[in-house]
């Protein structure tokens, strides 16, 4: 028998807990790499994926936008909290996708099989939530690009496999890709698709 569904709680107040977290998202892509905090607005819900990441979505997220999630994720309560709480639609399909979690786990779509937006409307693309276990101790990466001035070292921890190689190729597609936003407890850091990404060398 399935659990019963259990809606949790979206923002403490939803209009000031909307404008700070469009804030923090705001500033996470204009300011590639650097990391941004996450404040607490009161946002619960299913535990296999965090409340930071919900916040973000819920603020971003509408019926208007199509949101992929893996099919663990889909057939878990995250794809009933969603559609509760912000009436978004849910597609299997990744280029169809306005929003996505993507996380380290075996059977992730290529990058490229999202939305990549189309030369008249490269913001019709996909934005990538990209579930991380840390935005320090990883293998460190050199980002520049526009909102860097002139380059800055991130080092984040638990990318997907092939995630820097794919980010490379999508950067290369610009003005068309995706862009990411690398979410890890309270934090959050932006690599919009304007961002060049190179490991550092040793």
């Amino acid at each position: 028998m399935n659990a019963p569904f259990l809606p949790g709680r979206g923002f403490r107040d939803p209009v000031l807990g909307s404008q700070a977290m469009f804030r923090v998202v705001l500033n996470a892509l204009s300011r590639p790499g650097v990391i941004q905090a996450i404040p607490e607005v009161g946002v619960e819900g299913p535990s296999i994926v965090s409340p930071e990441v919900l916040a973000i979505l819920l603020t971003l997220c509408d019926q208007d936008t199509p949101v992929w999630l893996d099919d663990e994720l889909r057939v878990n309560a995250v794809g009933r909290w969603l559609s509760f709480h912000a009436n978004c639609l849910l597609t299997s399909d990744p280029s169809r996708a306005s929003f996505g979690i993507l996380r380290d786990r075996p059977g992730n779509p290529a990058l490229c099989d999202f939305a990549l937006g189309d030369p008249r409307y490269p913001d019709r693309s996909t934005t990538l939530l990209v579930c991380v276990e840390s935005l320090s101790g990883g293998s460190p990466l050199i980002l520049d690009g526009p909102g860097i001035e002139s380059s800055i070292r991130i080092a984040p921890l638990g990318l997907p496999d092939g995630f820097v190689a794919a980010a490379q190729a999508n950067h290369a597609l610009y003005p068309l890709g995706l862009d990411f936003l690398l979410v890890a407890g309270h934090a959050v850091s932006g690599l919009p698709r304007t961002t060049r990404i190179v490991p550092e060398a040793r």
